[in-house]
């Protein structure tokens, strides 16, 4: 049995219409921004189906939608795929449902409260029932404790949780290892100690403290200053020191034994040093869980886990360990593991599938029925998707490009512009020139219904060179189109009617198109040629990208080759044979194209740092209206 599905109304950032969270029956992911929705998602199950810790939240006005407490909240967990022994246990509960091919039984819980006026003080009165309308019989209580969840919060005390103490989160995990009870309660003379149970130990330990020499001369005292000293004639007691709950019953030691312990690393059996840090002992807190986990299933139950932002204290590499061992353990076992997270190292290893993209209240599944993705494109990114590349899914707008050019050069131009992509919180994601169709479908939805709302700028190149670029940027021999090869991999301008021409732009923005996703392609070739052929013509322009040129290409000497180049650049009149010739700096002299952004970003916030609008109209139009698309409002 897993929780398939949660519908919330009226809940915090959830508002009135009817917003349905589905899950996976081994781990989900939540992930987004803050205040999207992650932690009430957790709590709303929390509040319908109760913790192992049998913590409780109180329900207050600021709970309801915008604290408007005439709104009813209402939640409805769905539990589908029960096992035999399950349906047994809700019998009465239980919705049967036509899936098609069979019939399906399902759990429907309904919870609702609202808030009532007729108390003074007001107070939130709610209400918990079954059946897929809620018209269904109550839970009985042993129904209702197989359907506990465990729950470790963001900011949780990993250091106190594994700590002795009266209802200690240690001992109650403990508490429920079926194998705490076996072995003999009482010691008998020569007796193997490991036969002994924790209630056994627990009474030899008694016995031992009684028979202590130096417990027995206290207590001798302490009964003699009272009898002599402190009662009436004729009156007299005899003291004696016990272990507090000796007396009790079996059950009450063993608890009173259990929440006496701690859980602590061996120092002498690794290299653990000094106090355990945070990390260490957030990874012994879940281990803990995950071991109750276990044992629950060694009795055929399903079990639930959630777990807010598992990177806690815990460093990348752990990280990775960790949601791999949970991934597979949620797979292979019967556990469902619901978990937040803020760690784009988290979101880029975990299935593309298991992820639930959060944002402003609504809820966006990541599974192939809820995308635009193929199997293919599943296969891909998560082959590809690294925690750089998974910052997008944290953005409120994305840019995806297809070469380090654009990585290096764009954040500047839009500080430049005043449109700087850290303040409207855009993500830049490079796919060195394969899979932007890939990431863009990821912003797709599969059905018309609510989209993403994240504006996606998709640049690519035109790849089409102008008819003079072949012999100024390949070879000489080509300013004669007959010596061009056959079968070449390369285009010029004039393969293309303008119709032809209209055609090839479709296709580039096919790829990608749709929703919020829109394709920005250069004017004419690649990034590096159109800043050429926009900038040159610019006194303002020419001198950065010159500069940078020079500064990338030679070692020493950069003003007398800076003045050389500008001479050479200057004697051509026409645009495209300018800027075939700057571009043969890449073609012929291999200049990198990352170290020239790199230097070209320096160049412009020098030149242009107090004139947008100077640097708006010297750059290439696709770059302007790509930057100006993902910052809009």
């Amino acid at each position: 049995m897993y929780l398939s599905s949660l519908c919330i109304r009226n809940f915090r950032c959830f508002d009135d219409s009817e917003h349905i969270i589905p899950f996976n029956s081994g781990l989900t992911v939540l992930i987004g921004e803050n205040d999207s929705g992650k932690s009430a998602i957790l709590d709303a199950i929390r509040i319908v189906l109760g913790t192992t810790d049998y913590s409780w939240i109180r329900i207050e006005t600021s709970d309801f939608h915008n604290e408007d407490t005439s709104q009813e909240i209402t939640i409805l967990c769905k539990f589908s795929d029960l096992s035999s022994d399950e349906e047994a246990a809700f019998l009465e509960c239980l919705t049967y449902e036509n899936t098609g091919t069979a019939v399906a039984s399902h759990l429907y819980l309904h919870w609702k409260c609202r808030y009532s006026s007729s108390f003074i003080p007001p107070r939130p009165i709610s209400s918990l029932s079954t059946g897929k309308n809620g018209n269904g019989p109550a839970l009985s209580p042993a129904s209702r404790e197989l359907l506990r969840v465990t729950y470790l919060k963001a900011l949780r005390d990993a250091y106190s949780d594994m700590q002795s103490g009266k209802y200690s989160r240690l001992s109650q995990i403990i508490h429920n290892i079926p194998q705490l009870t076996e072995g003999e309660n009482e010691y008998q003379n020569e007796m193997d100690l490991e036969k002994l149970s924790l209630v056994g130990i627990s009474n030899l330990s008694n016995s031992l403290l009684e028979k202590h020499p130096a417990l027995q001369a206290v207590n001798k005292g302490l009964t003699d200053i009272m009898n002599e000293q402190m009662l009436l004639k004729g009156d007299s007691v005899q003291t004696r020191f016990e272990v507090a709950g000796s007396h009790a019953n079996d059950l009450q030691k063993l608890i009173s034994l259990l929440e006496k312990l701690d859980l602590a690393i061996d120092k002498t059996s690794g290299m653990m040093q000094g106090k355990v840090g945070l990390g260490t002992s957030n990874i012994m807190s879940m281990a803990c869980e995950l071991l109750l986990h276990k044992e629950a299933e060694t009795v055929k139950r399903s079990s639930f886990l959630l777990i807010e932002e598992p990177e806690a204290h815990v460093h990348a590499q752990r990280q990775l360990k960790l949601i791999q061992s949970l991934e597979e353990g949620a797979e292979t076992h019967r556990q469902q593991i619901i978990l937040t997270t803020h760690s784009p190292l988290l979101a880029s290893v975990v299935k593309l599938k298991n992820i639930v993209l959060l944002r402003h209240g609504n809820a966006f599944p990541m599974g192939d029925e809820y995308t635009m993705l193929e199997e293919s494109d599943y296969k891909y990114l998560e082959r590809y998707l690294d925690a750089t590349k998974a910052n997008l899914f944290f953005a409120r707008s994305v840019v995806i490009v297809e070469g380090p050019g654009e990585v290096l050069l764009l954040p500047t131009l839009a500080k430049l512009l005043r449109r700087s992509f850290t303040n409207f919180g855009t993500s830049l994601v490079d796919v060195r020139g394969v899979g932007l169709r890939r990431y863009a479908r990821i912003f797709q939805r599969a059905n018309s219904g609510t989209l993403l709302g994240i504006k996606v700028a998709c640049i690519t190149d035109r790849d089409i060179m102008p008819d003079c670029a072949p012999a100024i940027c390949l070879d000489e021999k080509y300013s004669d189109s007959a010596n061009w090869p056959k079968n070449r991999r390369w285009s010029v301008e004039s393969d293309f009617s303008p119709e032809q021409l209209l055609e090839h732009l479709k296709k580039l923005t096919a790829r990608a198109d749709g929703q919020d996703v829109k394709t920005f392609v250069s004017g004419h070739w690649t990034l590096e040629y159109d800043l050429a052929y926009s900038g040159l013509p610019s006194a303002a322009m020419k001198q950065p990208l010159v500069a940078a040129i020079v500064k990338t290409h030679f070692e020493k000497d950069w003003e007398t080759r800076q003045a050389e180049i500008t001479a050479e650049l200057d004697q051509f009149q026409d645009d495209k044979t300018r800027a075939s010739h700057f571009y043969s700096f890449f073609t012929h002299y291999g200049v990198s194209k990352a170290e020239f952004a790199q230097v070209l970003a320096s160049e412009l916030e020098i030149r242009f740092a107090e004139k947008p609008d100077d640097l708006r109209t010297a750059l290439p139009k696709y770059l302007v209206d790509a930057i100006e698309y993902v910052t809009g409002e």
